[in-house]
């Protein structure tokens, strides 16, 4: 990875926005943390900037309580953290209407190249994998920045459990428990904490669990009304896809979660061959080779249907070829 264009402006400029995307998860939360700490340990002013709710499961993590959710200011660089376009971060303008320079760095694949810096790694596990390097060269990483960077790489992991996992990550997951972390507390932070709304998220949402193509694909719908219904919050949603992902024979599982009439998000997890990203582009979105999204602006029947229509087009092509 090559830094010298970045660690030049983290020398040359003094006022830094950290920002990440809207529906923030472990990896984007943990990173832009870990940048804001590493920023203002070396006399920076920093401050770290979301546009959406965080998680309640990242509130213990060294200065989540200093996250805006707003910026009208001005600064001389924002640093934008696993977000694959401008728009995602949510802000009311472009970002060169806040700063002077925008770095973007991200692990997508499928990001836009936003930034007047473009650090982007796909093989990277994690943008915490990759913010790892960059703050090991301006400062020490102290306990609150290794909890930061521990959990963005633990979750966009799976633990440990996806085919993200590297030797690389793996090694960096080591430094950060010799800096003090303590996978334990970590996990049962982060993975093994449920409010009873979720509890009853998982259980409504599971009773639209389908099969199809001869149990290849398996979805979960979940409605404004089952959110009503449970009383579940954004942040529940995450990690129910798996339990559609993890049964016997699926290769594809997707996950729909209707946002209003006409909007639906659309989640996409696979196992073993098929590139999920190629499908989530078919539809404006994108991410990984296992974990992708995209957003169609239709109604949810509609949206299951051409969906499900591109996934087993896909995978009927993908059969074809590997026979």
């Amino acid at each position: 990875m090559d830094f010298s264009a970045l660690q030049n402006i983290l020398i040359d400029y003094d006022s830094f926005v950290v920002t990440s995307h809207i529906i923030p998860d472990g990896d984007s939360i943990g990173s832009v943390l870990a940048m804001t700490l590493a920023l203002r340990r070396v006399g920076k002013n920093a401050t770290a900037v979301v546009r959406d709710e965080v998680p309640r499961k990242y509130s213990f993590l060294p200065g989540a309580g200093d996250i805006k959710r707003y910026f009208k200011g001005k600064c001389d660089v924002i640093i934008s953290l696993d977000c694959g376009d401008e728009e995602r971060l949510g802000f009311d303008s472009k970002l060169k209407t806040y700063a002077g320079v925008v770095v973007n760095i991200d692990h997508h694949k499928s990001n836009s190249l936003f930034g007047d810096i473009n650090i982007i790694e796909s093989q990277a596990s994690s943008v915490g994998e990759i913010i790892y390097h960059i703050i090991k060269n301006m400062t020490n990483i102290d306990l609150d920045i290794a909890q930061c960077l521990y959990t963005s790489i633990i979750t966009d992991t799976g633990s440990i459990r996806y085919s993200n996992s590297t030797p690389s990550c793996l090694r960096i997951l080591a430094e950060l428990i010799e800096a003090g972390v303590k996978p334990d507390f970590m996990s049962r932070q982060i993975f093994e904490k449920r409010s009873i709304e979720s509890v009853n998220l998982i259980k409504l949402s599971l009773g639209t669990l389908e099969l199809f193509d001869n149990g290849k694909i398996a979805t979960i719908s979940i409605t404004k009304e089952i959110m009503e219904k449970s009383g579940a919050r954004e942040e529940d949603t995450d990690g129910i896809i798996n339990y559609a992902r993890e049964i016997e024979g699926v290769e594809v599982a997707v996950l729909f979660k209707e946002k209003g009439e006409q909007s639906v998000k659309v989640g996409f997890r696979s196992n073993e061959w098929v590139d999920v990203s190629k499908i989530a582009e078919e539809f404006g979105g994108g991410g990984h080779l296992r974990a992708s999204g995209c957003t169609l602006e239709v109604p949810l029947d509609e949206a299951r249907d051409r969906v499900l229509n591109s996934v087993k087009k896909y995978i009927a092509g993908e059969r074809a070829w590997m026979e």
